[in-house]
C-alpha cells in the first residue's frame, strides 16, 4: 500500500469510540449472542484485533455500550425516541437473563428504571420491541390505508 493509499491516522481513543458506536448498532439489531466482534469491527471500519486491543472481551464491549446508553438517557443527551437506543435497551434487558451478564446488568437496569420512572422505561422497552418487528416492507405498508398486515 502506498503512502497516498493509507488511511489517515486516527486520534487516540477514536477506534474505541467507533467500536462503541458500532456495538450499539450491532448489539441492538442482533442481541448479545447474535452480534459478532467481526461484524462490529467491520461496521466500525477497524481491523478485528482492535476490538480486543480496546476491550478484553465481547462482554466488556457490550457493557461499555450499555454504559453509553444509560449515560445518554440520564443526561438527556440522546433522543430517547432513537430506535438505536430503544433497540439496545430492549436487547440489554434480554441479555440480563444470561448468567454471565446478569450480575453486571441487573442492578444498573433497575437503577435506570428508577431514574427514568416505570412508565418511561416501559415505553422505551415497548418501542424497542416494536422496532425489532419492523422491516423496510412494514414502513411501506404503513403508508397504505386499510392494508391487511397479515398479507
Amino acid at each position: 500500500m502506498s503512502d497516498s493509499q493509507r488511511r489517515a491516522r486516527r486520534r487516540p481513543g477514536e477506534n474505541r469510540e467507533r467500536l462503541i458506536e458500532a456495538g450499539l448498532t450491532e448489539f441492538g439489531l442482533f442481541g448479545y449472542h447474535g452480534a459478532s466482534t467481526s461484524s462490529i469491527a467491520a461496521r466500525a471500519q477497524v481491523p478485528q484485533p482492535h476490538v480486543y486491543a480496546n476491550f478484553e472481551t465481547k462482554q466488556q464491549l457490550f457493557l461499555a455500550c450499555f454504559d453509553r446508553v444509560c449515560d445518554a438517557l440520564l443526561a438527556e443527551e440522546q433522543d430517547p425516541d432513537s430506535e438505536g437506543i430503544q433497540r439496545f435497551l430492549f436487547q440489554a434487558v434480554s441479555a440480563a437473563a444470561h448468567p454471565v451478564l446478569r450480575f453486571a446488568l441487573l442492578g444498573s437496569l433497575l437503577e435506570l428504571r428508577d431514574a427514568l420512572g416505570d412508565s418511561e422505561f416501559d415505553a422505551l422497552l415497548a418501542a424497542g420491541a416494536h422496532s425489532m418487528l419492523r422491516t423496510d416492507a412494514d414502513a411501506g405498508a404503513d403508508a397504505k390505508v386499510g392494508a391487511d398486515p397479515c398479507s
